[in-house]
């Protein structure tokens, strides 16, 4: 009988911290940080291991990323003229973004 207690018990623990490990990101887009503030964060799928704010000209948008992403968005040959990329890795870090918008946006946004 303990045995199975202590089995459910398991189980349930499993269960409870599998539905807490998806990263949870601002997923928005909006003209500034407050105006995509207001659409809240999700759970990301749990493949994601990344939150990103792009900044551009036209506005701020935000998501759950890749690191792979990150580290291509920031590098050298990824970068689009007046777009700037940040990205962070815990939970809700993409609420405070950047503090200016920045020409480019609807170019990232296109490729």
């Amino acid at each position: 009988m303990r045995a199975v207690q202590y089995c459910l018990l398991l189980l349930l623990s499993l269960v409870l911290l599998s539905t807490n490990e998806a990263l949870r990101c601002y997923t928005c887009m909006g003209s500034n940080n407050a105006d995509c503030n207001r659409q809240g964060s999700k759970a990301c799928p749990s493949f994601s291991d990344a939150c990103a704010v792009v900044v551009g000209h036209d506005g701020v948008m935000k998501s759950c990323s890749y690191r792979s992403f990150c580290s291509q968005a920031n590098s050298q040959g990824y970068r689009a003229p007046g777009v700037r990329v940040h990205c962070c890795y815990s939970d809700d870090c993409n609420v405070s973004g950047f503090a200016s918008r920045l020409p480019g946006l609807n170019y990232l946004l296109l490729l």
